[in-house]
């Protein structure tokens, strides 16, 4: 056996215990999907080939559209409102301040609550007669609304719930990447009288693009399945106001499991989007 076959060999050994869940869990359920969104199926009976009807039916399904509509929304929102406060925590946080560890262990906590309690605690929050954020607008004399019950307050009631939750890990990654920017080019920009505005975007933001890329990418990808905390506050509610594709799906998969899996294979489009975006960036960013 040559030499090369034998590291061949040895490298599909070692990526082996990656390979078989990443198969079992993950290529193995998305070709099962891929195949049912062919067939006609409610889990009783046998399934029944309609070829590609069900992508028809979901090119046609108003609700579908709608479904795709609140997810770019709700992706756009969280995604920009989610990165900036990241970004402007993490470079506050990157400076020898006072109070710097309490703020991000503080900035960390909701990272830490499971998005369906999360939810919980917020839809509580948000009860229109004695949820405590109503009290406190009570108080200045303001009438609260029923944030979760108004078609025009319950989706970005719930996009807050989710920058809450979640911004901490992406302040924590970009803390990361402005750490590792060596000081001594701050100081020599600082020498050549660059103000501290002119060496974060001139310098500092342009180091972090491989950082940032990362992190935007995975907002996106996050946001495009969101389910958990739509599910439990609104449940897709008022009318359609949350319905993202992932709640959508999951409604139609307790009736016609064909036609959620033609929705799927959809999402899973659509999520290779950024992720292809990603790699091309990625590239021109080692380049």
């Amino acid at each position: 056996m040559s030499a090369a076959r034998r590291e061949g060999i040895s490298a599909w050994l070692f990526m082996l215990p990656g390979l078989i869940p990443l198969v079992a869990f993950l290529y193995w359920p998305l070709g099962q999907a891929f195949g049912l969104s062919f067939f006609q199926w409610n889990l009783l009976g046998d399934p029944k080939f309609v070829g590609t009807l069900q992508y028809e039916r979901l090119i046609a399904s108003e609700t579908f559209h709608q479904s795709l509509i609140v997810t770019l929304v709700y992706t756009v929102g969280v995604s920009v409102t989610a990165y900036a406060l990241s970004l402007g925590t993490a470079v506050m946080l990157n400076k020898a301040i006072a109070g710097v560890k309490a703020v991000r262990t503080v900035t960390l906590l909701p990272a830490i609550i499971p998005m369906v309690v999360a939810g919980v605690i917020w839809k509580f929050i948000y009860e229109p007669t004695g949820g405590p954020l109503n009290q406190v607008l009570a108080v200045f004399g303001i009438d609260g609304p029923a944030w979760l019950q108004n078609p025009a307050l319950a989706l970005p009631s719930v996009m807050l719930v989710s920058v809450w939750k979640d911004f901490g890990i992406y302040m924590l990654v970009l803390l990361g990447g402005l750490q590792q920017i060596p000081r001594e080019i701050e100081e020599a920009a600082s020498i050549d009288g660059a103000s501290a505005t002119q060496t974060f975007w001139r310098v500092k933001f342009p180091m972090l693009g491989a950082v940032n890329l990362f992190v935007l990418v995975l907002l996106i990808f996050n946001s495009f399945k969101v389910f958990d905390q739509v599910w439990v506050m609104t449940e897709g509610g008022p009318g359609n106001a949350t319905l993202t594709i992932i709640t959508f799906l999951y409604t139609r998969m307790q009736i016609d499991i064909g036609f959620a899996a033609a929705g799927t294979a959809v999402l899973f489009l659509l999520v290779l989007i950024p992720l292809s975006l990603q790699l091309v960036a990625r590239r021109k960013v080692t380049a």
